[in-house]
């Protein structure tokens, strides 16, 4: 839980650098908390059984996964173009929310 509560304070000055706005002191942080992706992934995985969820585009600069385990905690991360991965925010109590159902569904 210590390690989450790092990767969470973290998380706003990361996702600051991952887009390109925090200054020189965000970049220091950036090293203590990104790392290869598969790295990244193991880690999240073997710590806290967290899977990927979901993932999207940020534009063609990065792609950002959501990563989930059944416990409820949850992991963003966001892989940049030079494949640099970081950790963006961290949490619990997940809920999964069931996808809206279409109108070819939802008729009689």
């Amino acid at each position: 839980m210590f390690m989450k509560k790092i990767i969470r304070n973290a998380a706003a000055i990361l996702g600051a650098a991952v887009i390109g706005v925090a200054g020189a002191a965000s970049a220091q942080a950036q090293v203590r908390a990104c790392g290869p992706r598969p790295e990244i992934v193991f880690w999240l995985e073997s710590q806290f059984q967290e899977r990927q969820a979901g993932f999207g585009l940020i534009d063609d600069r990065a792609v950002m996964e959501l990563y989930t385990s059944s416990s409820g905690s949850w992991t963003l991360i966001v892989t940049d173009r030079l494949k640099r991965t970081c950790f963006v925010a961290s949490g619990n109590s997940w809920v999964n929310v069931p996808p809206p159902a279409t109108q070819a569904q939802a008729a009689p």
